[in-house]
């Protein structure tokens, strides 16, 4: 998946949860790709290997203890983010990876060109199961955003005065 699926999609999950951060969920549904990327890009010299620590249970159980022991709901809805990334990604597929240490070593993937690797980022958009979940997510985000205006715009005819005369332009 690319940055609307994982975005889009956390965010309608996290919306069924009165508690949950937005803003928190949203960061947690793309934490693995901003760290493991350029991790894979400086230690193993491709972004290819962009599915290291942070796509791993180890990562997911680590920030969900510690939102337990904190009993911080934003670092919950941190979590939240970083386990709907990893059902996003089929993790499961990929047991190396999702149960690492204890299967081993991360697999090595080919070593590619940050170019390279995004043109066929992009070009994985033929796919209809990429296509779609990006489409859903970029159209959840569209909806939360004009939500909030509408919001924003509800609070501030609130806030006029009884006398305040309406305007075409309101």
């Amino acid at each position: 998946m690319l940055l609307f699926a994982h975005i889009g999609l956390a965010l309608a999950a996290g919306r069924m949860f009165r508690r949950a951060s937005l803003a928190f969920l949203a960061l947690g549904s793309i934490l693995p790709d901003i760290i493991d990327k350029p991790l894979g890009q400086l230690v193993y010299g491709t972004p290819a290997m962009g599915r290291t620590i942070s796509h791993t249970m180890l990562f997911l159980l680590f920030i969900s203890a510690l939102a337990l022991y904190l009993r911080d709901a934003r670092l919950a809805s941190l979590s939240g983010g970083v386990l709907t990334h990893l059902a996003l990604d089929f993790m499961w597929a990929s047991p190396v990876i999702l149960l690492w240490p204890l299967l081993g070593p991360f697999p090595q993937a080919a070593h590619l060109e940050a170019w390279y690797y995004l043109e066929m980022l992009l070009a994985s958009l033929r796919d209809p199961f990429i296509l779609v979940p990006e489409c859903l997510g970029l159209a959840e985000i569209i909806y939360l955003l004009l939500e909030g205006r509408s919001r924003r715009q509800e609070k501030a005819r609130a806030l006029r005065p009884p006398w305040h005369i309406s305007t075409a332009s309101e």
